[in-house]
């Protein structure tokens, strides 16, 4: 059952800012137009992850049939600040994370159509060969089978100038920002491929950028490194305590009954009232320092490899602040490309640059005035359909 309740939570929280978008009119015009014949010089910019064949072939099929053409992030960028005259037809389409269907899917059929990609990479989490670069969680629980494309993989396709590469962050990190624990984690912990769901700690004194956590670890609120939000570093002592206690009660077997959160709780309660919470907050010259330097370090990290200037930055979970902004100036970014911002629908001249809105769902491709259009109701039934099978093919495959 928690495997199932995991699944339904992943796919409210992805379809919710959507449909919030929606309700609140926070997309552009086209979206919700009946007929649109035209984009009204604005670029849209459609966010994508993982990628099918046939879908992603029908959606790129549907822009070659209408004229359409890609932009990459630098010409984006002097569209908005009015370098470059906006063309009549353009979208942006990024993949965030650069998962291995970029490669296996995406790369040759943008190759095949004659279009391009903006890939925003996460290159601290990204291997030279076979290696996953040390990204493991306890050996009882089970992992997602997807994993980001290689260092080779992401040379190659940079080399055809068919993908740009710009920077996600070095590691796609959420940290701590609350001394409440929320949840302790368990075998059934949604951590997502790549551990990515699992909050970023410090043990021993250094981060735990690899995610590697064991059965018990205290999970305090937490927030992505860029909410602008003061980091809460937990006490050590107390986290091996909660550990410590699991696996003596069995480990994994520990959590095959009722009530074990109530006992972690009291083991956390016990010992704050003896020692107090030795954990503590970092201030705000640490707070800008953090996001500076991993702005810094993603970004010479790809220019590196590359042999390119990463000019464009996309925030991990869509989640930005102002400071996050203002150091990502600092770090020599010209953009930044966010989710959904209210009050802005979309992407035209005289914007700011570091307020690039993304449409969520690439399936909206499909509302761009042109042939062969489809109705919002037959996307979200195409979508719920979609997901129906996906979510059936997981539970069989346990």
């Amino acid at each position: 059952m928690s495997g199932i309740y995991r699944k339904l939570k992943r796919s409210y929280l992805k379809n919710f800012p959507e449909l919030f978008a929606l309700i609140r009119g926070f997309y552009p015009e086209f979206v919700l137009e009946r007929n649109p014949k035209t984009l009204r010089d604005q670029v849209p910019v459609f966010t994508l992850h993982s990628v099918e064949q046939d879908r992603f072939e029908e959606q790129l099929e549907f822009l070659y049939r209408n004229g359409y053409q890609t932009l990459v992030a630098d010409e984006l960028y002097e569209c908005v600040i009015g370098e470059r005259a906006i063309p009549e037809r353009s979208v942006v389409l990024t993949f965030d994370d650069g998962w291995r269907s970029l490669r296996t899917v995406a790369y040759p059929l943008l190759r095949k159509y004659g279009f391009r990609a903006v890939c925003f990479l996460i290159p601290g989490l990204v291997r030279d060969g076979g290696e996953n670069n040390g990204v493991v969680v306890d050996s009882n629980i089970k992992e997602d089978k997807e994993e980001l494309c290689s260092w080779c993989e992401v040379r190659e396709m940079h080399e055809s100038g068919i993908v740009d590469f710009q920077s996600h962050s070095m590691y796609h990190g959420l940290v701590f920002v609350s001394s409440k624990v929320e949840d302790f984690f368990h075998p059934f912990f949604d951590s997502f491929a790549m551990n990515l769901n699992v909050p970023i700690f410090k043990k021993d004194g250094v981060e735990n950028v690899f995610r590697h956590i064991q059965l018990g670890t205290p999970i305090y609120g937490c927030a992505s490194r860029f909410s602008g939000k003061r980091r809460y570093l937990d006490d050590e002592e107390l986290r091996n305590r909660c550990i410590e206690y699991v696996s003596s009660n069995g480990g994994r077997e520990f959590f095959r009954y009722s009530g074990w959160r109530g006992k972690l709780r009291k083991i956390m309660y016990e010992y704050r009232q003896n020692y107090g919470d030795r954990g503590c907050f970092e201030g705000e010259d640490e707070l800008r320092e953090g996001i500076y330097t991993e702005l810094v370090q993603s970004k010479r990290a790809i220019e590196s490899r590359l042999g390119k200037t990463v000019n464009h930055f996309c925030y991990p979970w869509w989640e930005g602040s102002k400071i996050a902004v203002e150091e990502s100036k600092r770090a020599g970014y010209l953009t930044n490309f966010w989710g959904i911002l209210p009050g802005k629908r979309t992407n035209r001249y005289g914007d700011d640059p570091f307020r690039i809105v993304r449409i969520l769902s690439d399936d909206l491709i499909f509302r761009l005035p042109g042939e062969g259009r489809k109705s919002l109701f037959r996307i979200f039934r195409d979508r719920f359909l979609l997901n129906y099978i996906r979510f059936g093919r997981s539970l069989l495959q346990g």
